[in-house]
C-alpha cells in the first residue's frame, strides 16, 4: 500500500494515481467542448444552407421576370440590354433613331442619296463619252443601256445619254460590223435587192446604207452586211418618248409628240401594217400634196394596225410633220404620233412592216 502523508492544507497528493474528483472534472470539459465544436458546425451547415437557396431563388426570380409589353418599355428593356452588352453599340441605337425621328435628317439622307445617284450618273456618262470619243461604240453602247434602264426621264443627264446612245448604235450599224443586227450574206444567180430585203425582213435602203451602196446593182458573189434584227416599239405617253430595240435590246430613243387625233389613254399593241415616202393628205374632202403647208403629216406615213386585245382599237400612225425642225407641241396640234422629219426618216429605214409597237400609258 502506498504511504500518504498529510500536508500543512490538510489536502493529500497522490504520488503515481489520479484521484475520482480530478477524472470527472476533465470528462465533463470534454463534453462541454465538443458540443460547442457541434452548435457551431451546425450553424456553419444551416447558414450555407440558407444562402444557397436565397441565390437559387434570386435566379429563378430574374428567370420568369416577364419582359415588358409595351412598345416604349420594350424599347427601354432593349436599350437596357444593349448597354449592358456594349455601351458603344447602345449609343449608335439611339443615334439611329434620333435621325430617324428628325425630319430635318431624313430631308439630308434623301439629298445625299440623290447627290450620290447624280454622281454615279456622271460618271458612268463620262465613261461613255470617252469612249465614244476613242470610237469605241460598242463599249459606249454597252454602258449607255445599263446606265438609261433605271434611269427617269426627268434626270438631267437622260436626254444627253439618250442621244449619245442613238449615235453610238447607228454607227455600229452603219459600219455593218454590229453582231446584234447584221449577218453576212453571198449574192446568188436571180438576187435583186428587194429579194434579199424581203427575205430578212428589213428594207433596201437599210441593205445599201450598211453596204455603202449607191446604186442597185448586184454581181453573183458579192459579199453583203444584211441588217436582220427583230425590231420592236415601245410609245411611253408618260414622257413622250419612242424607245427602239433590237433583238429586245435598246438600240435608239427618239421623242414624240401626240396629236390631237390621240386621246391622253390611247394605248395598246400594234403593228405597222403600211408605210408610205412623202404621203399625200386627205382631210375634209381637202387633197394636201407632199412638202406643202396643209400636209400635216410630213415626209414619211407608218400606219399602225391593232393587235391582240387591242384588235378593234381605232388606227393610228407614226408620221412627220410639216414643221422644220420639232413639231408643234402645243395642246391640240393636229395628228397621230408625231416626229421631227429627221427622226422619222431614220426610223423608217430602220423597221420594217410588221414591226411590234406597243403604246403605254405609263413608263
Amino acid at each position: 500500500m502506498a504511504k500518504l502523508t498529510s500536508n500543512t492544507s490538510g489536502n493529500f497528493r497522490t504520488y503515481g494515481i489520479r484521484t475520482v474528483d480530478s477524472e470527472r472534472r476533465h470528462t465533463g470539459l470534454y463534453r462541454i467542448v465538443a458540443v460547442l465544436l457541434f452548435l457551431i458546425v451546425c450553424a456553419a451547415l444551416a447558414w450555407g444552407v440558407k444562402r444557397h437557396f436565397d441565390n437559387r431563388s434570386a435566379i429563378s426570380s430574374d428567370a420568369v421576370k416577364p419582359l415588358p409589353d409595351n412598345d416604349a418599355a420594350a424599347l427601354t428593356f432593349a436599350d437596357e440590354r444593349a448597354a449592358a452588352d456594349s455601351a458603344e453599340t447602345a449609343a449608335a441605337i439611339r443615334e439611329h433613331r434620333q435621325r430617324e425621328a428628325s425630319p430635318d435628317t431624313a430631308a439630308f439622307d434623301i439629298q445625299e442619296f440623290e447627290k450620290q445617284r447624280l454622281k454615279q450618273q456622271r460618271a458612268l456618262y463620262d465613261e461613255a463619252l470617252q469612249a465614244f470619243r476613242e470610237r469605241k461604240f460598242e463599249q459606249c453602247r454597252s454602258i449607255l443601256r445599263d446606265m438609261l434602264v433605271p434611269m427617269d426621264s426627268s434626270d438631267s443627264l437622260y436626254d444627253p445619254a439618250a442621244n449619245l446612245l442613238g449615235r453610238a448604235s447607228m454607227n455600229i450599224y452603219n459600219s455593218g460590223s454590229d453582231s446584234e443586227t447584221n449577218v453576212a450574206y453571198t449574192v446568188k444567180s436571180g438576187d435583186t435587192l428587194s429579194k434579199i430585203a424581203v427575205n430578212y425582213n428589213t428594207s433596201v435602203a437599210a441593205i445599201q446604207k450598211a453596204n455603202g451602196m449607191s446604186t442597185t446593182r448586184l454581181n453573183i458573189g458579192q459579199k453583203l452586211k444584211i441588217p436582220q434584227s427583230v425590231w420592236s416599239i415601245v410609245i411611253r405617253r408618260s414622257d413622250n418618248k419612242l424607245l427602239l430595240n433590237a433583238n429586245n435590246k435598246l438600240f435608239k430613243i427618239y421623242n414624240v409628240y401626240p396629236g390631237s387625233a390621240v386621246s391622253r389613254d390611247f394605248s395598246g399593241t400594234f403593228r405597222i401594217f403600211s408605210k408610205q415616202k412623202d404621203p399625200v393628205w386627205r382631210v375634209d374632202g381637202q387633197t394636201y400634196q407632199p412638202g406643202s403647208a396643209g400636209n400635216i403629216i410630213g415626209s414619211r406615213w407608218m400606219a399602225l394596225k391593232g393587235t391582240g386585245a387591242s384588235a378593234n382599237a381605232a388606227g393610228t400612225a407614226i408620221h412627220g410633220t410639216n414643221r422644220a425642225g420639232t413639231p408643234d407641241a402645243s395642246p391640240g396640234a393636229p395628228g397621230y404620233f408625231r416626229m421631227s422629219n429627221e427622226d422619222v426618216k431614220e426610223l423608217y429605214e430602220l423597221v420594217p412592216c410588221e414591226t411590234a409597237v406597243e403604246i403605254r400609258s405609263g413608263r
